[in-house]
């Protein structure tokens, strides 16, 4: 976004610079080409500089949303080569397992991922300040195990408290991450974690 907001400040620039230009030549010159020949050709200049600043704000303002839009998009829409499931699973009493396996069936994206593939992070207790250092501890050795297995995109399905899950991205931003909501009795694709 900074290389297209450059361009667009220095469309703007070249712009100003060619306006001056002709309001110097335009004191030194005779009034008759002033006003007969460079008022035309200034006024055409203008129009025909200004179409390039307009449609550079036009890219920068809105055309990058679209293509994040896009790619969005193609992203829900491709597994990786390598995919990962994880599940991290810290609410007790909710089996998000058995619901990520239900809708894992359903789409077609997620179903041919193998079981081994499925890393599964739970407790059965609720989460308290002095669990941290252990699930600190299991996050480093599902990111060290996924990493080894030569996974290009995780899957992730969260079921955690806030804390934790600021854990979760903490520990997994340095691999494509996508994320995924449950909303509505089935989950979402919310895109990457990072893009």
């Amino acid at each position: 976004m900074i290389g297209k907001l450059h361009h667009w400040l220095e469309g703007a620039l070249i712009t100003v610079g060619l306006f001056v230009l002709f309001g110097i030549v335009s004191v030194l010159l005779p009034d008759w080409l002033v006003n007969g020949w460079l008022d035309r050709i200034g006024i055409v200049l203008g129009v025909v500089l200004a179409l390039p600043v307009f449609w550079t704000a036009y890219q920068v303002s809105w055309g990058q949303q679209r293509r994040l839009k896009k790619q969005f998009r193609e992203i829900s829409q491709n597994p990786g080569a390598r995919p990962t499931i994880l599940i991290v699973d810290l609410l007790p009493g909710r089996d998000t397992r058995h619901q990520v396996e239900n809708y894992r069936r359903q789409q077609e994206a997620l179903r041919d991922i193998p079981a081994e593939h499925v890393l599964v992070v739970s407790r059965d207790e609720r989460l308290h300040p002095d669990d941290i250092p252990q699930l600190q501890q299991e996050l480093r050795e599902a990111s060290r195990a996924l990493m080894q297995s030569g996974t290009d995109r995780i899957h992730l399905f969260l079921a955690a408290p806030v804390a934790a899950a600021a854990m979760v991205g903490a520990e997994f931003a340095n691999m494509p991450v996508n994320i995924y909501q449950y909303d509505k009795g089935n989950y979402v694709s919310y895109g990457y974690l990072r893009l």
